[in-house]
């Protein structure tokens, strides 16, 4: 997953077309389900993988209009997870999203504290 996360899905040149952000954003979705389900957490692959949505999950959502993709972030930083909001927080952090949508990012960034 982390290799399919960080090696191609999360590739900004291929965001540019909005059916492939589209499923990127499901593919995302799919992982963080993973995550969120999984009982073993303490391994190095999920450890890399975690590392990498800390980073991807803003890429893709930068590629997307607003929506969808900070409807999705608003919805993890609800979750009672360690794991799932620290990937949301270090998202937050990334100036893409913060340049374009400043009001948003504090909005969510406010539900994670």
């Amino acid at each position: 997953m982390r290799a399919a996360v960080a090696g191609g899905i999360a590739e900004p040149d291929l965001l540019a077309e909005p059916d492939l952000a589209e499923a990127a954003l499901r593919f995302h979705r799919k992982i963080l389900i993973r995550i969120y389900t999984a009982k073993e957490r303490r391994s190095e692959a999920f450890r890399a993988l975690r590392k990498s949505l800390g980073y991807t999950l803003s890429v893709v959502i930068a590629a997307l209009p607003p929506t969808p993709g900070f409807e999705y972030l608003r919805q993890l930083a609800t979750l009672d997870d360690q794991d799932i909001r620290w990937i949301v927080r270090e998202n937050l952090k990334k100036n893409r999203l913060e340049k374009q949508y400043p009001e948003t990012v504090q909005h969510i960034r406010a539900q994670l504290v």
